[in-house]
């Protein structure tokens, strides 16, 4: 997911001990985790068909892998930073890099659908605990002229090439050469990961502590409710269709491999453009921001089963959909740091929590409905999760414009 970061930057503290300094080498390194993780996250979308037939399980059984990572990450996100409130952040990083090497190597060599379940499961306690922690320490770990946003962007960046490059790389080195080579590269550049950040992540000794009592911070504001509705209605239409695309394209449309890797590039390449129209035109107004990317979302499951059974129509609604999808979690991140800013440091590991769990409900039921009907009615049906957001929009939210800012000029970095 996509980031913003208000630009109002506090300095670096020149009496920082050496030992907690930050450096390029260690904000590049969680940048390349958060690619691995991402990556690991969203593979199995490309490789759902060959697990699939491998494992001697339907589609929508295997679309548990995406499933069960949400569910863990979900539960680590909240939970994790106030457990180890008192825990030294780098040995932290480090447990959570290891976590993730050692979950994906088992998946790779994984002889059952159960035992490669386990490790996915294994890997939402890295996913969780990772995005609940990592975005809060960009700043520490960036070098001290850095200013916090672009530390923060630095290590998003690393989302956005997972997002544009991890995903099809994975689909076509899984083409090539089966799927289990896709996690156990991951697995490996995992581990080149751990072993720079055991070299270059600093002391990071946490600074205050989050308690259970802060976690529900943003739920306790209304206008901050109000845009999790919309968030969870989009987010569940995104993910429930998402996580099938390429059993679509496989299975409904009949295109070849290299098609589908170009069509997951295309997504990607098309995300970046909608963070930055999110970015500009969400700091304008970002309710009507939410309700152009709604309709985005509307004009592509509606029109996915018609016109993306031929390549022409593919590519194009494919670049919709990845424009809306790159423009929506950072419209949503937009919300809440101008709706609800005093809230949003404390309440970030349960808004982690709570994209996690559109995830893994959005997969459950993309995964019931591919099963038990087909791709063609799961499109049609997250339609009503899109019209419910869009009554949202301009009903629960309706006159909810952006305040005024005097000092602060809320950015997103891609």
């Amino acid at each position: 997911m996509n980031m913003m970061q208000s630009e109002v930057s506090e300095p670096q503290s020149s009496e920082i001990p050496p030992s907690s300094q930050g450096s390029w080498l260690a904000l590049l390194t969680v940048a390349i985790t958060a690619f691995a993780l991402v990556t690991s996250e969203f593979l199995p979308i490309g490789v759902l068909n060959d697990i699939s037939s491998d494992l001697h399980v339907s589609v929508g059984t295997a679309g548990l892998m995406i499933t069960l990572p949400g569910i863990m990450a979900a539960i680590a996100a909240p939970l994790l930073p106030v457990l180890v409130k008192n825990l030294d952040r780098r040995y932290l990083l480090l447990a959570l890099s290891a976590t993730m090497v050692f979950a994906n190597a088992i998946t790779a060599i994984a002889s059952t659908f159960e035992i490669l379940l386990l490790s996915r499961f294994i890997l939402g306690f890295a996913i969780g605990g990772f995005w609940a922690t990592a975005i809060a320490l960009s700043g520490r770990l960036a070098p001290s002229h850095l200013p916090i946003a672009k530390a923060t962007a630095t290590v998003m960046a690393g989302v956005t090439l997972a997002t544009v490059l991890g995903v099809p790389i994975g689909t076509w080195l899984s083409d090539a050469y089966g799927w289990r080579t896709s996690f156990g590269i991951t697995s490996a550049i995992g581990f080149v990961v751990l072993l720079l950040g055991i070299k270059f992540i600093p002391n990071l000794k946490p600074e205050s502590a989050i308690h259970f009592k802060d976690l529900p911070a943003l739920l306790r504001i209304s206008k901050a409710r109000q845009g999790l509705i919309i968030i969870l209605l989009i987010g569940l239409a995104h993910f429930s269709s998402y996580s099938y695309l390429t059993p679509f394209f496989k299975n409904s449309a009949g295109f070849d491999s290299a098609t589908i890797s170009s069509l997951l590039l295309l997504f990607g390449i098309a995300g970046i453009f909608g963070n930055a129209f999110a970015g500009y035109s969400g700091n304008l107004n970002v309710r009507y921001t939410f309700a152009f990317v709604a309709i985005c979302f509307a004009v592509v499951f509606f029109g996915f089963p018609l016109f993306a059974i031929h390549p022409s129509g593919a590519f194009i609604l494919t670049a919709l959909w990845g424009f809306a999808f790159g423009a929506f979690p950072t419209t949503a991140n937009i919300w809440m740091f101008l709706h609800a800013p005093q809230a949003v440091e404390k309440g970030m590991p349960l808004f982690v929590g709570f994209f996690q769990v559109m995830i893994a409900t959005g997969a459950l039921i993309g995964g019931y409905v591919v099963d038990h009907f087909n791709a063609n009615i799961l499109l049609y049906s997250v339609l009503s999760f899109i019209l419910l957001a869009f009554i949202s929009i301009f009903t629960l939210s309706r006159g909810l414009n952006n305040p005024k800012a005097e000092n602060t000029a809320i950015q997103c970095e891609s």
